[in-house]
């Protein structure tokens, strides 16, 4: 998905807990209790790995109790957040340069960005991923959860990690990449996402189950656009819900399939597989 929705919305504030490093020889954004054995990896947007708002998200996850890594896939290039304000829906007037200049000038930068960062991706994924392995804790259980760009590579990927979690993901081929999942998969899509809508998600769901996979969990999200899980307008309360909730999503389902020898599922919670339900729930989404 190349579209104005994937250079959309709002730039959070505030100061990222943790620090940078490199893991696998890539540059990565580390955060968390560095003796977990509880590992998140996480597939970045177009925004890359320095983005403060996929920062903000890593530190949430990791005061959950994992340890939370943020890898470089784009090889130091990312889209500037400049994009963010030019197609941001609140601005109820855009001047000429804007609707005429800046505005294309943003998706032109799309095309570049494409043909030089796709073909790393999953290398990068790869190298991370066998550093992690090769790390000093035995019994370590690592899960992915990618972000539009990102989030392709936890379809495709999925069998390099314990766990997986696609949100709104872009540039599937689909149906082709789903014979990539077989470890525990779990997806949110907002219902009218140009790339990954509600009726691709219940045929994702379909498709995984009838090759016999019980572990899969479709949530669909009301009211939002793509990309709301990591640039959602925060002032607007069901954007902030709705990311909040997106939030729980991912944690959920890490804290039921990264389990290890020190930690068990929550209180209260069965280590069967969720169910999904349809339908739309007051809160805005459906599961």
């Amino acid at each position: 998905m190349s579209c104005p929705e994937c250079v959309s919305g709002t730039l959070h504030t505030g100061t990222p807990l943790g620090s940078e490093t490199k893991v696998g020889g890539i540059d990565a954004y580390v955060v968390g209790d560095e003796s977990s054995a509880r590992v998140i990896v996480v597939g970045t947007d177009v925004f890359g790995w320095k983005f403060v708002n996929t920062r903000l998200l890593a530190d949430e996850y990791a005061a959950r109790g994992f340890r939370v890594v943020v890898p470089d896939l784009f090889n130091g290039r990312s889209v500037p957040t400049w994009s963010l304000d030019v197609h941001d829906p609140t601005r109820a007037h855009r001047s000429l340069v804007t609707r005429f200049v800046l505005v294309p000038a943003s998706l032109f930068l799309l095309v570049p960005f494409i043909v030089r960062s796709l073909p790393r991706q999953v290398s990068t994924i790869s190298a991370v991923v066998t550093a992690l392995r090769g790390g000093p804790l035995a019994g370590k259980k690592i899960g992915y959860v990618g972000f539009c760009w990102g989030g392709r590579f936890a379809i495709s990927q999925n069998l390099l990690f314990d766990a997986s979690v696609a949100a709104h993901p872009s540039l599937v081929k689909f149906p082709k990449e789903l014979e990539g999942v077989k470890s525990p998969f779990s997806l949110a899509v907002a219902a009218e996402d140009k790339g990954y809508d509600r009726a691709r998600a219940e045929e994702t769901e379909r498709i995984l189950r009838a090759r016999g996979l019980e572990d899969v969990e479709v949530v669909v999200y009301e009211g939002v656009q793509h990309g709301w899980t990591t640039r959602a307008d925060l002032a607007d309360e069901k954007q902030k819900k709705a990311r909040d909730d997106a939030v729980e999503q991912v944690v959920r389902w890490f804290e039921r399939y990264l389990m290890t020898t020190e930690h068990t599922a929550p209180e209260g919670e069965s280590e069967a597989p969720i169910a999904t339900e349809r339908g739309d729930g007051e809160d805005g989404v459906s599961a």
